[in-house]
């Protein structure tokens, strides 16, 4: 099919641009700033791509690649508006940059447009527009909402004590050097009813049409997770906004508009500052969004690292797969022994940072490349984009599209996230699905037994002549 053809010529085109960008390295023709400006070039080039190829944004494909364009790519474009003078010096976490050698960083470069183009790959290849219609799943829908009502002042009440407590405990890094005593703040029940609340809200915003019940959703969500914003949780927060943006346009659709993208940047930059000047009460530096996509492009050192100190941390790096998954369920203990990749880096570059809660996060091309170099960091990638065209083809039936729903925040979140991240996300929502599953059905079963009920009483019951009268 010439779609087909068009689509193997594009990856192969790309493919053979990255050899041509290595080899150029590797014979000394190509220095590290032009490595710098190719890869930011090829990232925004192969984000407007996606939107272009996949119907204006209708595939989570085009969503990943545009948060890896702002994580991973970030201090690139950053370097080419002239506000980051040294892209490629690890600045995170450390009190003076450390400059690596030109091998990590042309390395790290390379395996970042090497990711996006084998992500992009599957999604690519016979691709076709999706949208789903929500049929007889909507008899559902008058169960989740008496769930969500019951359960939402939970929701909301666990997201307050939580809030409250890292208020009065020294800010967001409570979350961090105290996480047990944030979460028994809350008590295991509360938590579990949140839970619950979080993927009745979800599934009812999946299978609802009717736009004035999706607006009082929304309302819901938004009183519950402006909390988390509060709280510190700004990526947590954008990533769900993004997902739920991306599942009103799988039911009508709807393309993404690029000029709607670039005033929810712009939006987002702006509340994000205003928000962390809040939360840490400090005056607040207002950045352009420019510069803002630039400070979140710090996740690019993250990714160095792995690179430049493979030699002291490969021998973890299958642990921090398991840890990242694990640890994405269970609560971590308070001494993890080279379990997690970013505790790992934040104790090597800064001890006194790390013991004050702060963190570098992690990403999936460093895990990837730590459990096994540039040969994993390929093969990861095509089960992303194998998982993410999955996701798109799913997305046409109902469960399809809950399990979208369910994981996309943190499947396009993966760029600063644990790479089985999403399959612990996946955990968690099946946890919280079974009690919404089984309150349905009882809901159900309960509705039909007073529907038949109603009904013989309104039918009545005519009295009978008594056999034995008088004559």
């Amino acid at each position: 099919m010439p779609g087909d053809t068009s689509a193997l010529f594009e990856i192969g085109g790309a493919l053979a641009a990255i050899s041509l960008a290595a080899f150029l390295v590797l014979t000394g023709v190509l220095g590290e700033t032009g490595c710098v400006l190719l890869t930011a070039g090829f990232l925004t080039a192969l984000v407007f791509l996606a939107w272009k190829r996949f119907d204006s944004g209708r595939h989570p494909c085009f969503l990943f690649l545009g948060m890896l364009l702002v994580f991973q790519g970030g201090r690139l474009l950053g370097y080419i508006a002239g506000l980051t003078r040294h892209p490629m010096d690890i600045a995170v976490a450390v009190l003076s940059p450390i400059e690596v050698s030109r091998e990590a960083a042309e390395v790290t470069l390379l395996i970042v447009a090497l990711s996006a183009v084998l992500v992009y790959a599957p999604c690519r290849v016979n691709y076709r527009p999706a949208i789903f219609r929500a049929g007889s799943e909507m008899r559902w829908l008058p169960a989740l909402y008496v769930l969500v009502l019951l359960t939402f002042p939970f929701a909301f009440y666990k997201n307050w004590l939580y809030y409250s407590f890292i208020r009065a405990h020294g800010g967001y890094l409570a979350v961090y050097t105290d996480n047990a005593a944030v979460l028994q703040s809350a008590g295991f029940l509360v938590r579990s009813v949140a839970l619950v609340n979080s993927t009745a809200l979800l599934m009812a915003y999946v299978f609802e049409r009717r736009p004035k019940r999706i607006a009082v959703l929304l309302v819901l969500y938004f009183a519950v997770s402006t909390l988390n914003l509060l709280i510190g949780f700004r990526g947590e927060f954008f990533s769900e906004v993004l997902a739920l943006w991306f599942l009103h346009k799988l039911k009508t659709g709807k393309r993404f508009n690029l000029g709607a993208i670039l005033t929810v940047v712009v939006a987002t930059s702006i509340v994000a500052v205003a928000v962390a000047g809040f939360r840490e009460e400090q005056g607040v530096k207002l950045l352009s969004p420019l510069g803002f996509v630039a400070q979140q492009g710090v996740s690019l050192n993250v990714t160095e690292a792995a690179v430049a100190f493979r030699s002291t941390f490969g021998r973890f790096g299958l642990r921090y797969l398991w840890g990242g998954f694990y640890f994405g369920i269970a609560r971590p203990p308070l001494v993890l022994n080279h379990q997690l990749w970013t505790n790992d880096l934040t104790l090597y570059l800064n001890p006194v940072a790390e013991r004050l809660g702060y963190g570098t996060a992690s990403t999936y091309l460093a895990e990837l490349y730590l459990a096994g170099g540039v040969t994993v960091v390929a093969l990861g990638s095509l089960f992303v984009g194998f998982l993410l065209r999955w996701l798109h083809e799913a997305s046409r039936s109902a469960r399809g599209a809950v399990v979208l729903a369910f994981i996309l925040p943190s499947v396009i979140y993966l760029p600063r996230l644990e790479y089985f991240g999403p399959e612990a996300a996946l955990v968690r929502a099946l946890v919280g699905l079974a009690p919404v599953v089984l309150f349905v059905v009882v809901y159900e079963w309960g509705a039909e037994l007073a529907h038949a009920a109603l009904a013989g009483i309104r039918r009545g019951t005519p009295p009978r002549a008594d056999a034995g009268g008088p004559a």
